[in-house]
């Protein structure tokens, strides 16, 4: 026994083995503790944060946004807690599982790639995020989703700040909607605050006054479970609200005009003439601003943009239309400022005018006979004015046209305004590279052609003739309050004083009142006790040739737009209104009456007295 030991320590072979086999052990234990300093000193920090985020979650407080008021101070956008589905990427474990779950909970398209790609890209990118899915749950939706939580790890429901509009469609073009902030949006945002899930303003008052009403999102750190339970709270950053917008808008004439229109397209507004205020600013059809805010469906959202009445569109800033007759006070009023008419001057309608080769035919076949500017205004006689537009010619008209605000930028206080058009002989000059022809001076006169204006545009034009010559701005925002508390107010703003001749301006205003009042074209406007002054308009849209046809027996494409403006009471205006219908036919039966339903719901409230220079 002692021989064979003493033979394996004198044996070289076994000692250069066990040489290596120390080697080898020395090399192991020097990688764990490499490996062992690499994980506790050099990643340390990593790893620290790591296991934090796998303990502690923070949850954004998104902060309230601000109220928008009308002028009564009743709110028209505000926010209210809402039940939101919200998803933490790090926490979930089979999406596509947890999705098709969700898909049979709550109302939302489980095949939107939006929704998937936003979870997938947020694992990779910011797991610890948390997305909203869906907004404005219903009560039973929420028991539903809490009782397979063990099924959802991913997701869960937290009472989120969210934007609601009382009145529905009512302000919808003038409000506009909040949205989700885009990636490009929270890039380009100048003080990085913008995070995802943010909403913000992407149209109308929401997008033009965002930076006052979007508030500052606060946070909470919270200790989660292993299944990412919220289970303490460790740490809690209140948000702040954001600041508030008040309006010059009458939520009660804004309701009005919506109704007045009904399920017809157009637009109507309603003006303050000495102040420019807008007191109501309608158009139809309209969208639902609480759709976008709870996230709108794409089904939803195709369905508002092929809709061939174009609701998304503001046909009151943004919609052009040939102003028909509601042309022609401004081409009188042309005429006597340039002494080219006289007023007393007649002028005889046989019921056509032929210009050469051309015949124009006056709205009523058998002719007015001889008639002078006043009766040519109330009977709206087409061949009396053919007769000063081949007078006139396109500059005189143009420039007293854009003097009052017709086919220029008024400057309104929302985005997204379109300029209408006056032509004149340079701009068919220079866009058409053709000269001006008489026959198109003709059919000016009657506000065809060339000539397309907006609702707006048409507005500030009547409150023009209104003030006899004021220019105001219009304006929808007349104080703002910000988050920090500052006060900004915005008082009325001239934008010219045009030197027109009293007498012509009370000659105009007695004529337009004719119009209502003295057997005119717009008699279904009158109102008892309150003189209302106005003109209304048929736009043809399409020409048809041979024996003279209805609107109503046309397809409803090519039927006339009906116009109607006007102001009360004539003799100390304080309320101007422009109504417009697409393919409404006369104006006189589609436009007048929904005038006169916003004028009696303002003087409802308004008793008509001495003139009044603070405003409506």
């Amino acid at each position: 026994m002692t021989g064979r030991i003493r033979k394996r320590e004198q044996d070289p072979d076994i000692t250069r083995r066990s040489r290596i086999l120390l080697y080898i052990a020395l090399g192991v234990f020097a990688l764990l503790i490499g490996r062992l300093y690499w994980l506790q000193v050099v990643e340390s920090d990593r790893y620290r944060m790591l296991a934090e985020n796998n303990r502690l979650r923070l949850r954004t407080v998104r902060a309230p946004r601000g109220l928008i008021l009308d002028r009564k101070g009743r709110a028209i956008a505000e926010t209210q807690g809402s039940f939101d589905l919200v998803c933490s990427p790090v926490d979930v474990k089979d999406l596509q599982a947890e999705i098709s779950l969700l898909g049979e909970i709550v109302e939302f398209d489980v095949d939107d790639p939006e929704v998937v790609d936003k979870i997938r890209s947020a694992m990779r990118s910011n797991p610890y995020s948390s997305i909203t899915v869906a907004r404005d749950l219903r009560f039973e939706q929420v028991s539903v989703i809490e009782f397979n939580r063990e099924a959802l790890p991913g997701f869960s429901v937290l009472v989120e700040a969210t934007r609601s509009y009382p009145y529905g469609t009512a302000f919808a073009h003038v409000l506009g909607y909040v949205g989700e902030a885009s990636p490009e949006e929270m890039e380009r945002s100048e003080d990085g605050s913008l995070a995802m899930g943010d909403l913000i303003g992407k149209y109308g008052l929401e997008r033009l006054m965002d930076n006052v009403l979007r508030g500052v999102n606060g946070g909470r750190k919270v200790e989660v479970d292993a299944a990412g339970r919220d289970q303490r709270l460790v740490e809690e950053v209140p948000s702040r609200a954001g600041g508030a917008v008040y309006t010059s808008l009458d939520a009660d004439l804004q309701v009005t005009a919506q109704d007045a229109l009904g399920n017809r397209a157009g637009a109507v507004i309603a003006l303050a003439p000495r102040t420019g205020e807008v007191l109501a600013f309608y158009s139809g059809p309209a969208f639902d601003p609480n759709a976008f805010a709870r996230g709108i469906r794409k089904a939803d959202w195709q369905a508002l943009n092929t809709d061939p009445r174009k609701p998304m569109q503001n046909k009151g800033l943004q919609g052009t239309y040939a102003p028909g007759s509601t042309i022609k006070p401004f081409l009188a009023m042309t005429g006597l400022e340039e002494k080219m008419q006289e007023k007393e001057k007649q002028v005889l309608c046989p019921g056509s005018f032929r210009l050469g080769n051309r015949v124009f035919r006056c709205w009523r076949e058998k002719g007015h006979g001889a008639v002078d500017m006043y009766r040519a205004i109330v009977q709206s006689c087409d061949v009396y004015f053919y007769t000063l537009g081949l007078k006139l010619g396109p500059d005189r008209v143009a420039k007293l046209e854009k003097a009052t605000g017709l086919g220029t930028i008024t400057g309104i206080d929302l985005p997204g305004e379109r300029k209408g058009l006056v032509p004149t002989t340079e701009w068919k000059r220079t866009v058409t590279k053709e000269r001006w022809y008489d026959y198109e001076s003709v059919i000016l006169g009657i506000g065809q052609g060339a000539v397309h204006l907006t609702p707006l545009e048409m507005a500030i034009g009547y409150a023009t003739l209104a003030t006899g010559g004021e220019v105001m701005r219009p304006r929808v925002v007349s104080k703002v309050i910000e988050k920090e508390g500052k006060v900004r107010t915005f008082p009325p703003e001239m934008l010219r004083k045009l030197p027109w001749n009293p007498e012509n301006v009370d000659f105009i205003r007695k004529a337009l009142a004719g119009v209502v009042n003295d057997y005119g074209t717009g008699g279904s406007a009158k109102l008892p006790g309150i003189v209302v002054g106005g003109k209304t308009g048929t736009a043809q849209v399409a020409s048809v040739k041979g024996k003279m046809i209805k609107s109503e027996d046309l397809p409803y494409e090519i039927r006339d737009h009906a116009w109607f403006v006007a102001f009360a009471p004539v003799d100390d205006p304080q309320i101007v209104v422009a109504a417009l219908v697409e393919h409404g036919g006369h104006g006189g039966s589609a436009a007048a009456p929904i005038v006169k339903s916003v004028m009696q719901e303002f003087f409802r409230t308004r008793p008509v007295g001495p003139e009044r220079k603070g405003g409506a």
